[in-house]
């Protein structure tokens, strides 16, 4: 079993991969001569590109009752795999690759009290990049400061952290938080310049998704007023697109953003003169890039039109509901299947005893008693906690806590330790 939204799910890939249960392939029409157009491929084959996981690279069968979230936060471990692979010549090394991750993060220098740090040291560093990871693909925060209806949204420039570790692993540096903040100003800036610059376009424009990449710029108020401003100036649209249009990945990836935004403009008026062929140009794309990136979204969109649901224009309450309902079936679902397993080992316990009373049981079945006695014994105090008045929010902290009160059918990231 494989659960990303349990701890250990890190540890739990790399042993599917010993057990060649996982395969660390991935195919693209792109030769691995051309790096760069091999990234791109992945952004647009997966869906991180607009922070939505429409397909994994590696564990397509193991997260079918995985929410999306943590869909999302596997699919960017696994394309933070894929890039490390792709750019290191020696033998793969899962814990040089999990410290180059971690190193690239700055994730022990971040994030947390220095009070804290010598606890955090002797965390499992597998552990501590999941639990990174999980912050990582969220939304924190608003410049309107009113989130509540926001919470489930995802990181839309998660794609800006692949083409920074591309160029990290070759040079050795970490995150460079300066020109990530860069591009994020310089891209908004170009976006929203797009209704100035041509206000035909402004009816195609799909502003709650606009609405929604900018929250996950995560930028305060003053901030966004500066980028509004600067849309309309022009020296601050040249500035943006020089930074821009000076790295081909992330002009690329920017004009596919647009498009994105733009999902309601007729195919029909995508020609040479319409309005996206002109900002494609603008950015140092050539006509045949433009062409095929805005093809492909439209492609990407109409395969995945359920994932990308709580991108495009709805209200935001029918967004909220119809995110959590499906969150929480997924979870109630995927729940249901472990009391399941219990119950039936709990049945298997009670024949094995009665078994016991009429013969000598073999040494595989006492070890089956002995293990199915101490799942039994652990699922009393869960359930009592559970029966006490507010148990339901308690229980979650009590075995964050005390992990060991789960009963083994719950524990489907537990991995076999050689001795």
């Amino acid at each position: 079993m494989f659960s990303p939204g349990k701890k250990n799910w890190i540890k739990k890939f790399f042993s599917l991969v010993k057990q060649e249960e996982i395969n660390l392939t991935a195919s693209f029409h792109q030769t691995e001569e051309n790096h760069e157009e091999l990234l791109r491929e992945l952004c647009e084959h997966t869906g991180i590109l607009y922070g939505v996981p429409n397909k994994q690279l590696y564990t397509e069968t193991y997260v079918g009752s995985a929410t999306r979230n943590e869909k999302l936060q596997v699919l960017l471990f696994e394309s933070l795999l894929f890039i490390d692979r792709l750019q290191q010549k020696d033998a793969f090394n899962e814990d040089q690759f999990i410290a180059r991750v971690i190193d690239f993060y700055q994730i022990k220098a971040h994030g947390f009290d220095k009070k804290w740090h010598h606890l955090i040291s002797k965390m499992e560093e597998t552990n501590h990049l999941e639990s990174f990871l999980s912050d990582r693909i969220k939304v924190h925060s608003s410049y309107s400061k009113k989130n509540f209806w926001f919470n489930h949204l995802t990181n839309g420039f998660l794609y800006l952290d692949l083409i920074q570790f591309y160029q990290s692993v070759e040079k050795g540096k970490p995150k460079d938080e300066e020109q990530y903040n860069e591009w994020v100003e310089a891209i908004l800036t170009l976006i929203t310049s797009i209704n100035y610059i041509h206000p035909e376009a402004g009816e195609y424009f799909d502003q709650t998704m606009f609405k929604n990449l900018t929250l996950s710029a995560e930028l305060p108020l003053e901030s966004i007023n500066n980028i509004k401003l600067g849309a309309e100036q022009d020296k601050k649209q040249r500035e943006a697109i020089e930074i821009v249009s000076i790295e081909p990945m992330l002009a690329m990836f920017t004009f596919h953003f647009l498009v994105f935004l733009y999902h309601e403009y007729p195919s029909e008026l995508f020609t040479d003169d319409s309005f996206l062929h002109k900002f494609g140009k603008l950015i140092g794309l050539s006509e045949e890039q433009t062409t095929e990136v805005f093809w492909e979204c439209r492609k990407s969109m109409s395969e995945h039109s359920s994932e990308f649901y709580h991108l495009v224009t709805e209200s935001e309450s029918k967004i909220l509901t119809t995110h959590l309902s499906r969150k929480y079936y997924r979870i109630l679902g995927r729940n249901k299947d472990r009391l399941i397993q219990e119950l039936k080992e709990s049945k298997e316990l009670v024949y094995l005893v009665r078994q016991s009373t009429l013969r000598e049981l073999t040494p595989e079945e006492k070890e089956k008693v002995k293990t199915q006695s101490m799942d039994l014994m652990k699922s009393v105090p869960s359930i009592g906690i559970y029966l006490i008045p507010g148990g339901a929010l308690w229980l979650p902290l009590v075995l964050k806590l005390i992990p060991d009160l789960l009963p083994s059918a719950f524990k489907e990231n537990e991995v076999e330790e050689k001795k």
